[in-house]
């Protein structure tokens, strides 16, 4: 996240989000369509991604500002990526056309293409807002980013939950950093639980009749896990027509 990261800056400043602060331990082999995004086959991850169709996954637009995300560790939960899981090349990176980090991460989404399939199932993307992804409901985050602000990122997967705010009030929040809560975002946490640097572009998950949905792609916020500051999500039922024709067409 970039903490503004938006995941962290300890100062008051907005940064991207890079961990998660309070989390517990994903159990191996399960959310295997959290991905983490690296230079290198073997290097480490330096954000997070969702796989949302075989050869697509989806992440934050400030991921993919330069060149340097070139592969993509999928269903691993090692951050090294090298212990199990799959290591992909990526082939295509597309931000969404509204996107300017110049406008404070306005449409903070991006789609990569992958070179081959991966066998891991993905996550159902939230094409609707109802009262699953309601203000109040608890949704999920989850990498491998830092685990306190200036801290280090975590060796394993983490989770953990954070409730939804209504975007009048993240907005009043926030706004005297001189950011603005758009109808692009989505937020949610803050408490003592939260994205931090290194969870850039990572899900955000709600569950629906037992089904789990992609809401949210980690963005941005005002440090990590502060009281009465959320994170910030890239919402993803406002960038649809962005992501589905990226998407497999329905078998007729």
């Amino acid at each position: 996240m970039v903490k503004f990261l938006a995941l962290a800056a300890v100062a008051a400043s907005a940064v991207a989000q890079t961990e998660i602060v309070n989390g517990t331990v994903v159990p191996i082999g399960k959310y295997t369509y959290v991905t983490g995004l690296r230079r290198t086959e073997t290097g480490p991850s330096s954000c997070g991604a969702s796989l949302v169709a075989p050869k697509i996954l989806v992440t934050a637009a400030h991921c993919s500002s330069t060149a340097w995300a070139t592969f993509a560790s999928v269903g691993s939960h090692y951050a090294n990526g090298t212990i199990d899981g799959e290591r992909i090349k990526i082939v295509k990176r597309t931000q969404h056309p509204k996107y300017n980090k110049a406008s404070r991460y306005d449409y903070d989404i991006a789609v990569f293409e992958l070179e081959t399939a991966s066998k891991f199932p993905p996550v159902k993307l939230n094409w609707d807002e109802d009262q699953f992804s309601a203000p109040g409901v608890v949704s999920w985050v989850r990498g491998f980013g830092h685990t306190s602000s200036g801290g280090v990122g975590s060796p394993v997967l983490l989770e953990t939950d954070v409730a939804i705010w209504e975007n009048s009030k993240c907005h009043d929040a926030l706004k005297k950093y001189n950011y603005n809560v758009t109808s692009s975002m989505i937020c949610a946490g803050g408490g003592f639980k939260d994205t931090c640097q290194g969870d850039s572009g990572g899900p955000l998950t709600i569950t629906r009749n037992g089904v789990e949905y992609l809401a949210g792609v980690t963005s941005w916020g005002i440090g990590c896990a502060r009281p009465d500051h959320p994170g910030v999500y890239a919402r993803i039922s406002e960038a649809r027509d962005f992501i589905e024709p990226f998407l497999p067409k329905p078998a007729c």
